[in-house]
């Protein structure tokens, strides 16, 4: 009986999102023409000795529990 219930319940909600999707292209947001556009990232800052340390540390401990395995 519970069984039956939720089975009910899926199929009403899957039949509800099927329903509710856009129907028609004119519906759907347009995609914009030329939208590949060149970015400039910038320029990534040094890491200090500290820094470098901390990230080794934690290379370490990964390597070793990798290894664990």
């Amino acid at each position: 009986m519970k069984n039956k219930r939720i089975l009910s319940l899926a199929a009403a909600a899957a039949a509800l999102l099927t329903l509710s999707s856009c129907g028609d292209a004119a519906e759907c947001p347009p995609l914009n023409e030329g939208y590949q556009q060149n970015v400039i990232l910038p320029s990534p800052t040094p890491l200090s000795a500290s820094e470098r340390n901390y990230l080794q540390q934690l290379r370490d401990e990964y390597d070793q529990h990798k290894n664990d395995i």
